[in-house]
C-alpha cells in the first residue's frame, strides 16, 4: 500500500498496538505505525436525501402538468418518476438516521436486560433507536415522545420501500390527482418525501445544535456533524416538528 488517502469526514485512529518503536543495539531507531480510518456517511446520506427530494419536487411539477393534459403515457411516466425520486429521498433520509445511530450507539450503555428484552420481543427498530438517542442526550419525556413519533413514521415508510408486498391489492386514492392508484404511487410522492426528509434531518440538526450529549466522544462528533449540516443548510433548517403523513 503506497499510502492512505484522508479526506474530510474521516476519523483517523491508532489501534491498540498500532504504534511500535524500537532501538537496536547499534542505536538505530525503527518504528511501525498502523492507522485505522472511518468515513462518516451520515452527512452523505443527508445530501443524497436533499438531492432526491429536489428531484421529487421537480417530478411533482412535471406530474401536475402531465395530468392537466390528456396523454396517458405522459401521465404514467410522470407519476412513476415522482414515485422513484420520492422513494429514494425517503430511503436516503432513513439511512442518514441509521448512520447517525451507528456512530453513537457504541458510546451508550444499554442495560443487558433491556437489550435481551428487545431481542426476545423483537422490538421495533424505531423504538430501539429512540431509546439509545434518549440515553445519549438525556432527553426529557416531551422530547422523547416527539422523537419517537417522528422515527416511527420515518421507519414506516422505509420499511414499505425495503420490504415491499408482492400481493395484488385494491388501489387506493391518490389525494392529489383524485384517482385510484397502486399504493406505492400514493405513499411515495413528493409531499410525503418532503415530510420524511425534513423530519429526519431536523432530528440531526436539533441534536447537533441543542443536544447535550453525556459522552465526550459523542460531543466531539456532534461538533463535526453540526458544521457539516450547516454547510448543507446554509440558511438554517426548515424546521419540522412532526412527520405525521397526510395519507
Amino acid at each position: 500500500m503506497a499510502g492512505i488517502f484522508i479526506s474530510r469526514g474521516m476519523t483517523v485512529a491508532i489501534p491498540a498496538g498500532g504504534l511500535t518503536l524500537a532501538i537496536a543495539s547499534d542505536g538505530t531507531a525503527t518504528g511501525n505505525l498502523t492507522l485505522h480510518v472511518r468515513f462518516d456517511v451520515c452527512p452523505t446520506w443527508v445530501q443524497l436525501a436533499l438531492r432526491h427530494l429536489d428531484d421529487a419536487k421537480a417530478m411533482r411539477s412535471a406530474r401536475e402538468i402531465a395530468w392537466a393534459g390528456t396523454d396517458e403515457q405522459e401521465k404514467a411516466t410522470a407519476l412513476e418518476r415522482e414515485f422513484e425520486a420520492s422513494m429514494q429521498a425517503v430511503m436516503a433520509a432513513a439511512i442518514a438516521v441509521e448512520a447517525f445511530y451507528a456512530l453513537i450507539q457504541p458510546h451508550v450503555q444499554v442495560p443487558p436486560g433491556l437489550a435481551a428484552e428487545w431481542r426476545t420481543k423483537q422490538t421495533a427498530r424505531y423504538a430501539q433507536v429512540t431509546e439509545v438517542i434518549r440515553r445519549a442526550f438525556g432527553l426529557k419525556p416531551t422530547g422523547t415522545a416527539a422523537l419517537r413519533r417522528n422515527l416511527k413514521e420515518i421507519y414506516r415508510l422505509r420499511d414499505l420501500a425495503v420490504h415491499p408486498s408482492g400481493r395484488i391489492e385494491a388501489p387506493i386514492l391518490h389525494p392529489e390527482i383524485d384517482v385510484g392508484v397502486e399504493w406505492r404511487f400514493a405513499w411515495f410522492r413528493a409531499l410525503n418525501a418532503e415530510l420524511v426528509v425534513h423530519a429526519a434531518t431536523w432530528i440531526l440538526w436539533d441534536l447537533a445544535h441543542g443536544g447535550a450529549p453525556k459522552d465526550s466522544a459523542i460531543r466531539e462528533y456532534m461538533a463535526t456533524l453540526r458544521h457539516r449540516l450547516e454547510e448543507l443548510f446554509p440558511n438554517g433548517h426548515p424546521s419540522a416538528v412532526a412527520a405525521v403523513l397526510p395519507l
